[in-house]
């Protein structure tokens, strides 16, 4: 059994948060540990809203490589992303679950011209 997997096919949306929910409990999260996490749950119909994981330790924020909260209408369901737990990030009591693939894009900005 591979103890990295989270395959999440329950999700707790609120009117703040989604808050995806591991198959298993997710007991121990490692300081830079590498996880395997894969939706099995329509999250897209949910926009707008941050994401979180439900672990013992708490609900987890989940965040693209760069530092930006990631938002639901952001992720693919039976995609497998590749996640790190870093927990000394003083901005987040419990640690942060950061997404390091490429990620759907919230919002589009346009480049400003040279002139």
């Amino acid at each position: 059994m591979d103890n990295n997997l989270m395959i999440c096919s329950n999700v707790t949306v609120s009117d703040n948060e989604v808050i995806l929910v591991p198959n298993r409990e997710v007991k121990n999260v490692i300081n830079t540990g590498t996880y395997r996490l894969v939706i099995a749950s329509n999250v897209a119909a949910s926009a707008n809203l941050p994401v979180y994981i439900q672990t013992a330790i708490g609900n987890i924020p989940l965040i693209c490589k760069y530092g930006n909260t990631i938002y639901a209408n952001q992720l693919r369901t039976r995609y497998n992303y590749i996640v790190g737990y870093g927990n000394e990030n003083e901005n987040y009591e419990n640690g942060q679950f950061v997404i390091f693939n490429k990620i759907c894009p919230r919002s589009t900005i346009s480049p400003t011209e040279s002139i």
